[in-house]
């Protein structure tokens, strides 16, 4: 099976590939880190029977082009931010895609990001490392030595201690998780492992589903209400664009802290700035926004009580390997006659 990979490829799986093929290639963003355009595609997949891609556009023309395609695989977790999954049905072609690939790394950050803001931990790091604030010098260039005339660091009022200590434990408290997907249940699993209580709003699950993490099936606004932490891991689907909405928010304990790691559209961000500058929340991690990248200016950017990445949750190095590794078995299932576990067009299997 003649064999394009243009995804990044964990060569460790090199003889997991060759049970499938020993007539493969790479090129394309897997190898340069950029995407191949459409033109140089069209001409690439010619005679390719089976297409690995992560990132290429394989759009209606692509497939067209494609004289031998049988298979399509995607590794990314949703296939149709890349493939034309409309034109490759028509043809009768399979997409698979690597769901869940990310699923370890997109909660690891989700509980990075609550634990840096609920214990100052960036805003502490960002002061002593550039600012005056807590050291008495400023460090231009983040790094350097510090002054001999540094005052103390004590227990009085003024000091680091009072103004930026004193954030709550996680122990004993209560998680709220917005979807109980392959991602929320790493996230739950995480929650569980620092001995909270987790509350699951998904109305897609059943309370048996989620009982093996002895977490709890509830509405929105129970959760919105009780929850000390709160998660959002959920699909953008019309049910869920502007879920965490303003009345949403409002139902929040002062005390409590919120986190997104999904989608922009998920969450009323005017309504969450509003009740951070307010003090109406304790404050937020932000891993995704409304445009991307943020623009300079964007009134987060000057909210103390918020720690905010650049869409890096998904990010990880393992995840190569994770995504080399799924895609491979499934595409073996395919081959085997048997279903795939991420197929995107079942019905092309009749």
């Amino acid at each position: 099976m003649k064999t394009l990979i243009t995804a990044r490829f964990d060569r460790n799986y090199l003889d997991l590939l060759e049970t499938i093929t020993t007539d493969y290639s790479f090129a394309g963003y897997g190898v340069t880190g950029e995407k191949m355009p459409v033109p140089e595609m069209k001409e690439k997949i010619k005679g390719i029977e089976l297409l690995i891609t992560e990132f290429e556009d394989i759009t209606k023309e692509v497939i067209d082009a494609a004289d031998q395609l049988k298979i399509i695989v995607c590794c990314r977790n949703e296939a149709f931010a890349s493939i034309d999954i409309e034109a490759a049905t028509a043809r009768k072609i399979p997409v698979l895609r690597a769901a869940g690939r990310n699923a370890i790394a997109v909660a690891e950050h989700t509980i990075a990001l609550l634990m840096c803001v609920s214990k100052n931990m960036s805003l502490t790091d960002h002061l002593l490392k550039y600012t005056d604030e807590l050291t008495g010098v400023t460090y231009n260039d983040g790094g350097g030595k510090r002054a001999e005339t540094m005052s103390e660091w004590s227990m009085d009022p003024t000091a680091p201690f009072a103004l930026y200590g004193g954030g709550p434990e996680m122990y004993g408290k209560t998680f709220g998780q917005i979807g109980f997907g392959m991602i929320g249940r790493e996230v739950a699993k995480r929650a569980r492992g620092l001995e909270m209580d987790v509350l699951v709003y998904d109305p897609y699950v059943s309370q048996e589903a989620m009982d093996y993490l002895g977490a709890k099936k509830t509405d929105l606004e129970t959760l919105m209400k009780e929850s000390d932490f709160i998660s959002v891991n959920c699909n953008v689907v019309p049910e869920t664009i502007g879920l965490v909405s303003r009345e949403m928010i409002a139902l929040m304990k002062p005390t409590a802290y919120f986190v997104n790691t999904a989608r922009a559209k998920v969450l009323d961000y005017d309504a969450l700035y509003d009740a951070l500058v307010e003090k109406r929340i304790a404050g937020a991690g932000l891993d995704v926004y409304p445009v991307e990248p943020i623009p300079a200016g964007n009134k987060f950017l000057s909210l103390r009580n918020v720690v905010l990445t650049p869409h890096l949750a998904g990010s990880a190095r393992d995840i190569v390997g994770h995504q080399t590794e799924i895609t491979l078995n499934d595409v073996k299932k395919l081959l085997a006659g048997e279903k795939p576990r991420f197929l995107c067009n079942p019905e092309v299997l009749g």
